[in-house]
């Protein structure tokens, strides 16, 4: 059973930097990490497939709150040092990141909700977190 608070979406935040300190106006971040896999099969495993972990990857989404005065924060194709992706104060995974797409720009006249920009990511090398709530490496 889980102890404590569960997180929810008021918490989070999106820095950068080094140290990291500018904090972007984020809607919303999603990360998926991924471990390639090989299937084989052996005598030892009576024709029944067995699968062993390869390369690891993550990726995710960063969706940003445009602002007036300000330009777009992230450029396609640009990496990104000093990444840190917050569920609260304390806990948080950290990495390289490199901007692979530039997604969903745009509005309803008809709304008054921000215009926000989706930021697709890819890892570079390796995350870290920080804190107990996040333990993906």
């Amino acid at each position: 059973m889980a102890a404590g608070t569960p997180f929810n979406g008021k918490d989070i935040t999106f820095k950068t930097g080094s140290p990291a300190a500018a904090e972007v106006s984020v809607a919303g971040w999603t990360m998926n990490v991924v471990a390639s896999e090989a299937d084989y099969a052996t005598n030892d495993t009576a024709a029944w497939t067995k699968t062993l972990a390869g390369v690891r990857t993550w990726s995710g989404t960063i969706t940003i709150l445009l602002h007036d005065g300000e330009a777009q924060p992230f450029i396609a194709g640009e990496e990104v040092s000093g990444c840190q992706f917050h569920v609260d104060a304390t806990n948080y995974i950290s990495g390289t990141i490199r901007i692979t797409a530039v997604n969903n720009i745009g509005t309803s006249v008809d709304s008054a909700d921000p215009i926000a920009v989706e930021y697709a990511f890819k890892g570079q090398g390796a995350p870290s977190s920080s804190g107990t709530a996040i333990d993906i490496v």
